[in-house]
């Protein structure tokens, strides 16, 4: 999901809580800034890969009055992939190398997790409506602007353009995101109720137990929704806290 995400100064952000050590922490070392430095990179990379795929579906499909049926589908593996190594988030909070809480970094990449696995893969039908491509486009022009941004405070650059777009993209795409995860929860629970669930490479003997799977959805689907408003609220102050301009700066 697009969570909170602070950072001020030298100071880089993961997922709700500052990733590059307060002044008070002792410096990351030459080998992990290096593995941070690429593994930013690498998102970076891939999520312009994911939106460049839905863009370019949609343009080429858009005369069609079921333009995004196929968004899902074209930016389906690389998507799976992101989500796998968003986990890379937790263990950096685990192991030290940045001061993120790895138990609220793995709940917020287990979301993203639950919502691509959970419920696009596991429940076909929900592919083909608006819901999904517009999440997908959500988290991944998030992403654009959020890894960028770490990518570039890692090697000492500031850029009040990536500074600006991250702490004010969020104030459309997390309710953008939000909405659309929840209007594809909603979506699968018809399906699901049906037992028409994409179980292909669940061992047998474990198949029994998505009998139950509506009844975790839809528990799911009513814990989604009181959560945002208080990330939301906790967002736009942590922009105020970014952009604001300090004193001996003002004209």
């Amino acid at each position: 999901r697009l969570t909170p995400i602070m950072a001020k100064d030298g100071q880089w952000c993961g997922r709700g809580r500052s990733q590059v050590a307060r002044k008070s922490r002792a410096p990351v070392g030459a080998v992990a800034r290096l593995w941070l430095v690429v593994y930013n990179a690498v998102q970076t990379v891939g999520w312009s890969y994911v939106l460049l795929l839905s863009a370019r579906h949609v343009v080429q499909t858009l005369s069609s009055a079921s333009w995004y049926e196929g968004v899902y589908g074209v930016a389906e593996d690389p998507l799976k992939l992101l989500v796998l190594l968003s986990y890379f988030e937790v263990l950096h909070g685990a192991i030290g190398i940045v001061p993120s809480s790895a138990i609220q970094t793995a709940e917020q990449v287990s979301a993203r997790a639950f919502m691509v696995w959970g419920v696009a893969h596991l429940v076909p039908k929900v592919q083909t409506t608006m819901y999904v491509p517009m999440f997908i486009v959500a988290w991944s022009v998030a992403e654009v602007t959020r890894y960028p941004y770490y990518f570039t405070t890692l090697l000492g650059v500031k850029s009040g353009v990536l500074l600006w777009c991250r702490y004010t993209f969020f104030i459309v795409l997390y309710p953008l995101g939000t909405l659309t995860e929840v209007l594809t929860m909603y979506s699968a629970l018809g399906p699901v109720k049906e037992g028409d669930l994409h179980l292909a490479g669940i061992p047998a003997s474990l198949q029994g137990a998505f009998q139950h799977y509506y009844h975790f959805l839809a528990v799911v689907l009513l814990a989604w929704v009181p959560s945002w408003w208080t990330i939301y609220t906790h967002m736009f102050r942590q922009r105020e806290k970014m952009l604001r301009i300090p004193e001996g700066k003002k004209e």
